[in-house]
């Protein structure tokens, strides 16, 4: 579709597009490639001495930006580089001079997935010679005798300070206004994502009916139907004068109906910003399909002026429509998820400068930005203000009262709310000749914009000097980080830029929210050498090409019952490694969380589940802490690979685990429906319940075996099953307990489970205890170190396994109003398990470090789609196979580093 302007200014808008190349143009999507953020060798020991958390550095306000470093400065120098001097100004914020120390660079709280990605864009970052700048923080408010008594990020951090201690109901809402550097929004996705992470998601914000342009991403907009939309813009020769605001665009209609849509999924809350004007016209809103409600557009008074309407969306709705009737201007659609969170507004405009916005209706922009109630509001333009001196088309005076201007409405417009303006980016541009040189007047233009936010009580952030300062455009061109056009980045350089941003963020915000200091909670795989040598080398022998077996046991709770976390790490290891079978199978009852796997199990007739949990110790049970007691004319079934045929020729082993008893009848045993002959008598008769494995050689992928409890018989036992084939791979074995610890797992008799481990024979136990000790307020932590090691090195003895430990994932527990806090003992399990991995000789990888640190859970709950569990202590499956991929990804990434012969590299290793 076309959506058609009103400007009558085309030819000599088009005149000025070709005398400027792109730089006012849309940018079109083939010049936005998404190349892959390949981080190119180690940063070794510079990136650790800039992103280890627990060293603190002291961090002052960038003014004026350092000089760029020499690639071959020593570390020292290029941490202190990151920290640049500023004059001691009592007037300038609470913190001046010597700022408060903060940790690292703002890497703290990233889940692991996020944080990969921000190590390739610190690897980016320091091969372009881009810096880390610090957000000038200024002062909106002033005590009676001059000095600053809140500085111009306050209420955002408030704001932010209140969703992590969970004492905020609302959103916090960032308004973020530009040119064409975010009108695609690559730069703010990056930021937005990044917060959302970090404090939660409250839904994408505000989007506009359709895309301002033809090219480009429709991300920020809905997907209009035809083309009877008229587009006007505030960029635009005859802007729309009398109604627009800070939207900066109108979508009007006066003919056939109209329609747009939006997917809102997870979203429960909906406000149409629109016109409402004397003419009648009006909305339909539908939700999947079916009418909802519909908004009449029509104003109360003579007299148009910008309105909007909350719309009703129901829990698990999929598609909003709009379908404007009549005469009808609407502005666009703000989608929240009616929960705490962050949402980032993105409204951007090709041409984007402070006079453009500026041409805004004063009264439709105050009512637009003070019906979205934002924490904070952003101005990002400049550069087209750049170009325009460098044409001599403005003045600097002009720059300077266009700013000011724009500064004051938004101040006024909501002055409960934080500003920031930033300074543009670098730019070239192509002489006469052909020579590619700086653009003239960013610098010019970067020092108007830092005093008019500091005159205004805006923060500042230098966004010039964070790219690299003047002549950093043409740097970058020949990364292919910039467009031919020598204006707009590239996404990798978009990329960098707002993960230079975010950090730049999350440093004022740990100023007075500092985060925990981790160094009982590393990031990564720890002691993965020498802890893991021979599981590394058989896996290389495996790839080599060797026929053999890798085994693989993880035991522990519910995380591991589950089956989610597991079910991803198998399928991504046998994936490269070989698939030997699904390993073993508890039993017990029916779950849907094995279907996934195409295993099933039944139950029928009197059985009784069992479990270790509070039994008295010593008992007898199965690999997980499970046993299934059948009275007699019981019947209990186990299938694997349910619907498989791709192995119709390959040998296997199903062995079925149980529990032989004293004066009891044997079960009759079926395997793929075939009754097996009873085995003899054992010479001496049992005096006491045994564990009793039985293997049955198989042919083909899916099994079944069934244990039949005959009539009068008395009653038998079952613990579970196990399939595995005779072919070369891995078998991975989840062996979880819902609510257990690791003092169930010591409780249970000892002989019994090492017998049952080692015939699994696996070369690494992983073990995963931790969330269910974090909930105990009287744990002794000593106790748990000591029998924790103990069950470790035992299991270790019985098997000749390596061994790993996963420490826990973040768990928090509601307090009597309702508010999110720390399990009790969290802290303490934090401590503890890093020193039973290092008493037992084992490696040790935090899944609370890999969901990003301290209340974590709290924002993985918050996502768009929920990663944590409404519980506060278990993830969905979404967040498991999150959390699974992370383990991966570090797991395999020590094995490359020890494949080669080396040490694990800093990444590897958990290196922040």
């Amino acid at each position: 579709m076309s959506l058609k302007p009103t400007s009558t200014g085309w030819t000599l808008a088009f005149t000025v597009l070709l005398t400027v190349g792109l730089s006012l143009a849309p940018l079109p999507e083939k010049f936005r490639p998404l190349p892959s953020l390949r981080q190119e060798g180690s940063l070794g020991p510079k990136l650790v001495a800039l992103a280890l958390p627990a060293s603190l550095r002291g961090v002052k306000a960038p003014r004026p930006p350092a000089d760029t470093l020499a690639p071959d400065a020593p570390p020292s120098a290029l941490a202190d580089a990151d920290s640049v001097g500023t004059d001691t100004d009592p007037k300038a914020g609470p913190d001046v001079g010597e700022a408060p120390a903060v940790p690292g660079i703002g890497l703290e709280e990233l889940s692991a997935p996020t944080l990969a990605t921000a190590r390739e864009l610190e690897a980016l970052r320091e091969r372009m010679g881009a810096k880390h700048v610090d957000i000038e923080l200024n002062c909106r408010k002033s005590r009676a005798d001059g000095t600053c008594e809140e500085d111009g990020l306050a209420p955002l951090m408030r704001a932010l300070g209140d969703l992590r201690s969970d004492t905020r109901r609302t959103p916090v809402r960032v308004v973020h206004l530009g040119d064409s550097l975010i009108a695609s929004d690559y730069i703010t996705d990056v930021v937005r994502d990044r917060l959302q992470e970090r404090f939660g998601s409250g839904g994408p914000g505000f989007l506009y009916i359709h895309r301002l342009a033809s090219a480009g991403r429709a991300t920020r907009a809905g997907t209009a139907s035809t083309d009877g939309w008229k587009m006007e813009r505030l960029v635009d020769t005859h802007w729309p004068r009398d109604r627009v605001g800070w939207t900066g665009v109108a979508f009007s209609t006066n003919g056939p109906a109209q329609s747009t849509r939006y997917s809102v999924e997870g979203t429960r809350v909906a406000e149409l910003y629109f016109l409402a004007q004397a003419a009648s016209g009006s909305v339909q809103v539908s939700v999947d399909g079916k009418n909802t409600q519909r908004i009449q557009t029509r104003a109360f008074g003579p007299k148009s002026e910008a309105a909007f309407a909350r719309l009703k969306l129901p829990e698990g709705a999929k598609m909003l429509t709009l379908t404007a009737s009549g005469k009808t201007e609407l502005h666009g659609v703000a989608l929240e998820s009616g929960t705490p969170g962050v949402v980032y507004d993105t409204v951007g405009l090709l041409g984007g400068m402070a006079e453009v916005y500026l041409r805004a209706q004063p009264a439709a922009f105050r009512a637009q930005l003070r019906h979205r109630k934002p924490s904070l509001v952003v101005l990002m333009v400049g550069g087209n203000e750049a170009f325009f001196l460098s044409r001599e088309r403005t003045t600097v005076d002009e720059v300077r009262t266009q700013m000011k201007e724009l500064v004051s409405r938004v101040r006024t417009a909501v002055p409960d709310a934080a500003c920031l303006v930033m300074s543009p980016i670098d730019a070239g541009v192509r002489t006469m000749s052909g020579e590619l040189v700086t653009r003239r007047h960013s610098a010019e233009v970067t020092e108007v914009f830092r005093e008019e936010a500091r005159q205004g009580g805006c923060a500042f952030y230098d966004t010039l000097a964070a790219m690299g300062g003047e002549g950093s455009a043409l740097k970058w061109l020949e990364s292919g980080l910039m467009l031919e056009d020598l204006v707009h980045p590239r996404v990798r350089g978009s990329n960098l830029l707002g993960h230079l941003f975010d950090l730049s963020l999350q440093r004022a915000f740990a100023r007075t929210h500092p985060p925990r200091l981790p160094g009982a909670d590393p990031t990564g795989l720890q002691n993965a050498t020498p802890a893991l040598n021979r599981m590394f080398e058989a896996l290389g022998r495996r790839e080599a090409g060797a026929k053999l077996r890798v085994g693989i046991a993880q035991v522990g709770a519910s995380h591991t019952a589950a089956h989610f976390f597991s079910d991803t790490v198998r399928a991504t290891l046998t994936k490269r490694f070989g698939d030997a079978g699904r390993g073993f199978i508890a039993a017990g009852k029916p779950s849907s969380r094995l279907e996934a796997a195409h295993v099933s199990r039944t139950l029928d007739g009197p059985w009784t589940v069992e479990d270790a949990k509070g039994a008295v110790p010593g008992g007898l049970w199965g690999l997980t802490g499970i046993r299934a007691v059948g009275a007699p004319g019981a019947s209990l079934g186990i299938s694997f690979c349910e619907g498989c045929d791709d192995r119709k020729d390959t040998p296997g082993r199903l062995d079925l685990y149980a529990l032989d008893a004293p004066d009891a009848a044997p079960p009759v045993i079926r395997v793929d429906g075939e009754e097996i002959a009873p085995e003899a008598p054992p010479p001496e008769p049992l005096t006491k319940p045994t564990v009793r494995i039985r293997s049955f050689p198989v042919t083909g992928a899916a099994h079944t075996v069934q244990v039949t409890v005959p009539e009068g018989g008395g009653s038998a036992t079952v613990l579970g099953a196990s399939l595995e084939y005779d072919t070369p791979g891995l078998v991975y074995d989840a062996l979880g307990l819902p609510g257990a610890t690791a003092f169930t797992a010591r409780d249970m008799d000892a002989a019994a489970m090492d017998e049952q481990f080692k015939a699994r024979r696996p070369d690494l136990l992983v073990f995963w205890y931790g969330t269910n000790e974090a909930e105990l307020p009287g744990l002794d932590a000593e106790a748990l170190q000591q029998d924790y090691a103990a069950l470790v090195t035992r299991l270790r003895k019985a098997t000749g396994a390596e061994c790993l430990l996963i420490g826990p994932t973040d768990r928090l527990q509601q307090d009597a109003d309702g508010r999110w806090e720390e399990a009790p003992a969290l802290g303490k399990v934090l401590t503890t398990l890093p020193k039973v991995a290092k008493d037992a000789g084992c490696a040790y990888w935090s899944a609370r470090a890999a969901m990003g640190g301290e209340r974590s859970m709290q924002r993985w709950q918050r996502q768009p789609e929920a990663l944590g569990h409404a519980d506060g202590v278990h993830l969905t499956q979404a967040g498991y196979t999150v959390l699974a991929n992370a383990f991966v990804k570090d797991l395999m990434a020590a094995y490359e580093s020890t494949k080669k012969g080396g040490e694990p590299t800093a990444s590897a290793a958990g290196a922040p």
